[in-house]
């Protein structure tokens, strides 16, 4: 998405760290990326410190997924984002997905899930 990520890990200890090198990373990156160019949006996204602010305060929408329907669903809901949004037409359209990896692309980019389900296509392909 173009302001947000989905993310859905399955975590061996604390998710902070991980969550802090990612969110960190990228934000470095594309600062210094729009300090290079002058970018104006620099200046909607400095905070009352002077520096800029790349991501949403509070942390992010976190939740927990305690079973295989509920993973399922939230999987055809981060598939389907995009669509909803009106930037693409169909899930696999959407190049940073691991949609085709879920609808067996040959040398789609590997997701760290097992396979899934042979009928998990069902679950998110109808999804609106």
């Amino acid at each position: 998405m173009p302001e947000h990520v989905h993310i859905i890990l399955h975590p061996s200890g604390s998710i902070s760290p991980v969550l802090h090198f990612i969110k960190q990373s990228v934000a470095q990156q594309i600062i210094t990326r729009w300090e290079d160019l002058h970018a104006p949006i620099l200046d909607r996204l400095t905070s009352h410190t002077g520096r800029p602010r790349f991501w949403q305060a509070g942390g992010g929408f976190d939740r927990n997924i305690r079973d295989e329907n509920e993973l399922l669903r939230e999987i055809a809901y981060i598939h389907h984002n995009p669509v909803r949004r009106g930037l693409i037409e169909k899930p696999e359209d959407w190049e940073w997905s691991s949609v085709h990896w879920w609808m067996g692309v040959p040398n789609a980019p590997a997701c760290d899930l097992p396979p899934g389900p042979p009928d998990a296509w069902r679950h998110w392909k109808g999804y609106k």
